[in-house]
């Protein structure tokens, strides 16, 4: 058993994240906002990451760290690049350093298979190897940590591994900052408001429910192979349009949509190969879409959004994963 310290760990990826290492792992959450109420069962830290000493104090003593902290999105990147160089790149590099001088041995990133590659992924999806093109400063941003972690470990300071996650979603993603097709549509067909969409909603994308997210980092703290960066997604391209009949159907409510002129950062095709997940981590994704999308609508509707728990459907996650072996 590991002591584990999760940065961004009252987000929506945290904690899943902290539900999944539970019992396996003694678990330190770490994150501005106080505890979630779902997450009693474990040591809680308040406190921004730009605090090094809080940052250093509470890394002393554990054996891994899992970053899932973001000053960022894709869609406002743009707009002040060098304060997202700033905010985001240092920032993150610093709790990075700074978990490797008080004796964290391994520290896995959450990246983003979604906008690192930047180019139309071909039909067996993008691997690692493929070339990377960031249209948005919030990807530059991620592909940059990569680099730096990357350095780190072949310096010998800290095992580093890079997550490059596709598309998550699943209970407990609110529908805010720009960010969650899935989300925003759940949220919009109940509420009976119109969604706007980006283009004619053709393009495609790799979505991927947050229970297996947190599944893999659960992988990545017994990682030993080669790579410095691995893809996490379903591996399965689904266009934007086909979601939002999905949501219908999952909802039973209709879902009026806007189209608006499409973004010059958005490629049409974005699917990951997920091969080297399934080699290095023994991890490949369990939750089919249709199930996903049920167990999300679920939540929608029982009017969970407004509160903060989402332990019960992550163990209800980890149970269904563990009857389908």
């Amino acid at each position: 058993m590991k002591r584990v310290l999760v940065i961004g760990a009252a987000g929506f990826i945290g904690r899943a994240v902290c539900t999944e290492l539970q019992g396996r792992h003694d678990v330190v959450g770490l994150d501005i906002t106080p505890r979630p109420a779902d997450l009693c069962g474990l040591d809680w830290v308040s406190g921004s990451i730009t605090d090094q000493p809080l940052v250093a104090s509470t890394a002393s003593g554990c054996d891994a760290a899992i970053f899932l902290a973001s000053t960022s999105l894709p869609g406002s990147s743009q707009a002040d690049l060098a304060g997202e160089v700033s905010s985001h790149v240092v920032g993150s590099l610093q709790v990075a350093e700074t978990c490797a001088a008080n004796g964290v041995g391994q520290f896995v990133f959450a990246s983003s298979g979604g906008t690192v590659y930047g180019t139309d992924a071909p039909e067996e999806g993008l691997p690692e190897t493929a070339p990377t093109r960031p249209r948005n400063g919030y990807g530059v941003s991620k592909l940059a940590l990569e680099h730096y972690l990357r350095l780190m470990r072949e310096t010998g300071r800290m095992r580093t591994l890079s997550l490059r996650i596709s598309n998550p979603y699943g209970e407990g993603q609110r529908a805010l900052r720009g960010q969650g097709l899935i989300a925003a549509a759940m949220q919009h067909a109940l509420s009976g408001r119109r969604l706007p969409i980006w283009g004619d909603g053709t393009v495609e994308r790799d979505f991927l429910h947050v229970s297996d997210v947190a599944l893999a980092f659960a992988a990545a703290l017994s990682h030993d192979g080669p790579s410095t960066e691995i893809n996490i997604g379903s591996g399965q391209a689904v266009s934007i349009n086909d979601i939002l009949a999905a949501v219908r159907r999952v909802t039973g409510q209709p879902l009026d949509v806007d189209y608006v002129q499409g973004r010059s950062i958005d490629v049409r095709r974005s699917v990951l190969n997920v091969a080297c997940a399934e080699r290095e981590l023994g991890w490949r994704a369990q939750i089919a879409l249709d199930r996903g999308l049920e167990r999300t609508a679920r939540w929608w509707q029982q009017g969970t959004a407004q509160h903060a728990g989402i332990g019960q459907f992550a163990r209800e996650g980890r149970a269904e994963i563990a009857k389908s072996g």
